[in-house]
């Protein structure tokens, strides 16, 4: 098995995430993303059944606990999973930067605005190495 493929839910073909598709461990040790364990879930009464589409071993767990409450996170796959927060910080900081600039515009008049500016980005440079200061 490749290792892309064991980051990747055998059921729905998408790959782990920590967010929706995080990878949760039956009681036979296969695993397969929260939602697709969500869709195959049965209720029986006061349990909740899921059958391994693996091996068929049927998984009980209580109707009073959510499936990602009841079952284990496979911890092998999750330390794999790359961290989805860097990507979403990146962009936050992206939309920080245009609303500085915004405020920037916004506050300051023409003259005083282009100094500001510059202070601010020779600060900034100056953490990047002290080359730059």
């Amino acid at each position: 098995m490749f290792i892309t493929e064991e980051l990747e839910c055998v059921v729905c073909c998408y790959d782990y995430s920590r967010s929706d598709r995080v990878p949760r461990v039956l009681h036979c040790s296969h695993t397969f993303c929260a939602l697709c364990l969500e869709k195959m879930s049965r209720l029986a009464g006061p349990i909740r059944c899921v059958s391994c589409p693996l091996c068929r071993w049927i998984t009980c767990t209580p109707v009073s606990l959510t499936l990602s409450g009841a079952l284990w996170v496979n911890t092998e796959i999750w330390d794999q999973i790359p961290d989805e927060q860097q990507g979403g910080m990146q962009d936050a900081v992206e939309d920080l930067n245009i609303t500085k600039t915004q405020l920037i515009k916004i506050t300051l008049p023409d003259s005083r605005r282009s100094r500001f500016i510059s202070k601010v980005q020779k600060m900034f440079s100056c953490g990047l190495g002290m080359d730059a200061c």
